[in-house]
């Protein structure tokens, strides 16, 4: 099912990467977090939430070659992220489906109630299989463990005091894939993209 994202609700005057992006699976970020939450007894820190669905894109590109979110990546002070989701977290896009699944209490996120797989209908299972993976290995960390992991472990990443682009080929070749297959898969994401973008989706 594709995300019936509404009209743009953003201030122009805002920064670009405000702004919501052509292809972000807004609905399924939002579910995502829901979900990250729920398993956090239903409320979890914002950064830590932020890292949890970085890792989970970085999981389902490294098994299955294509991203879930179609988001943009970016290397911050804390670590890397996906940059449209934390605009989601923060209210600044498409509200009108964040509100349904999270709700920010400070700098803690809450899940809106009870979901079930039902209510995660953007999710796919091989997505949903890939995101578990990711809790069971790294949801006992904390904010700043897994802040600190990432520095560690994600080769893509570049220390900074600003905001830096990472391309998803930057990933696919951190995890292995050779720089042909990845370069590859980051023509399809940018295809993707112009499709959708000329269907105005």
């Amino acid at each position: 099912m594709r995300d019936e994202v509404p009209e743009r609700q953003y201030d122009p005057n805002f920064p670009s990467y405000l702004a919501p992006l052509v292809g972000f699976r807004s609905r399924k970020a939002a579910q995502l977090c829901a979900f990250f939450a729920l398993k956090s007894q239903g409320v979890i820190e914002k950064l830590k939430l932020i890292k949890l669905i970085y890792f989970s894109e970085r999981r389902v590109l490294a098994e299955h070659h294509r991203p879930m979110l179609f988001d943009e990546l970016f290397s911050l002070p804390h670590g890397p992220i996906c940059s449209s989701t934390l605009n989601g977290i923060d209210g600044a896009i498409h509200g009108q489906i964040w509100d349904d699944f999270v709700a920010r209490n400070g700098n803690n996120i809450v899940a809106m109630k009870k979901f079930d797989r039902n209510d995660f209908d953007e999710v796919s299972d091989e997505e949903l299989d890939a995101v578990e993976k990711i809790w069971d290995e790294l949801g006992h960390m904390t904010a700043s463990q897994l802040r600190n992991y990432s520095h560690k472990y994600c080769a893509e990443y570049t220390e900074t005091t600003g905001r830096i682009p990472i391309a998803y080929r930057e990933v696919l070749e951190a995890l292995g894939v050779p720089e042909d297959e990845a370069e590859i898969v980051e023509r399809d994401i940018a295809s993707v993209r112009r499709e959708e973008s000329a269907l105005g989706l």
